[in-house]
C-alpha cells in the first residue's frame, strides 16, 4: 500500500507542480522514472533480484536517469528534465523536492567499500536541487532549502537557505 500512496503523492504533487491534469504527467520522464524506481525498490524490498536490475536498467536507456533501487524516496518528488539525473543507493529524499536535471546525489569515494567518513546524502522536504548540482558525502540538506545551480555541496546545509555560487561578474569587449 505506500508503494500506492507514493506514486499518488507522485501524481499530485507533479500536477500541481506543472499546473496540467493527469494524462501530461502519465507522459513525463521524471513520472516514469520514479515509477520505475519505485516498482523495483518494492521487488529490492522483496528480495527478487534481477527485476531491479531490469527495471533501472530501462530508465537509465530510456531517458539517461540513474535512480539506484536501493534509495529511499518518499512520495511527492518533481524531477524535472530529469536527463543526468543521479541518485545513489544510499540517498534519502523526503517529500515536496525538486530535482532538475544533471543533478547528483552520491558519495565521495568510490568503490564497494564506503568508509565512515563517507555516505551519501539526505535531502528534507521542500527542498530545490537546481541544474548540474553535486551533493556529496554524508551530509543533510535542512528543509525548505535551494542548492543553485552547479553547485558542490560536501557539508551540511541548515533549514531555509539558498546555496548558490556567487554571481559572476561578466565583461564586455567592445570591438
Amino acid at each position: 500500500m505506500k508503494l500506492l500512496k507514493n506514486i499518488n503523492k507522485d501524481i499530485n504533487v507533479a500536477k500541481k507542480f506543472y499546473k496540467v491534469n493527469l494524462f501530461a504527467v502519465l507522459f513525463n520522464r521524471g513520472f516514469h522514472a520514479l515509477l520505475f524506481y519505485r516498482l523495483s525498490n518494492k521487488f529490492y524490498r522483496w528480495k527478487i533480484p534481477i527485476l531491479p536490475l531490469v527495471f533501472t536498467r530501462i530508465i537509465q536507456i530510456l531517458y539517461a536517469i540513474d535512480i539506484d533501487f536501493k534509495a529511499n524516496l518518499e512520495g511527492g518528488i518533481i524531477i524535472v528534465h530529469g536527463v543526468g539525473l543521479v541518485i545513489g543507493s544510499g540517498v534519502r529524499i523526503f517529500s515536496n523536492v525538486v530535482l532538475f536535471h544533471g543533478v547528483t546525489l552520491g558519495r565521495r569515494g568510490i568503490g564497494p567499500t564506503i568508509s565512515s567518513t563517507d555516505g551519501f546524502p539526505t535531502i528534507n522536504e521542500g527542498c530545490i536541487i537546481c541544474t548540474g548540482a553535486a551533493l556529496l558525502g554524508n551530509i543533510t540538506i535542512g528543509k525548505n532549502t535551494t542548492i543553485g545551480a552547479n553547485c558542490v555541496v560536501t557539508h551540511n546545509i541548515a533549514p531555509n537557505q539558498v546555496y548558490k555560487i556567487p554571481d559572476s561578474h561578466f565583461v564586455t569587449y567592445n570591438k
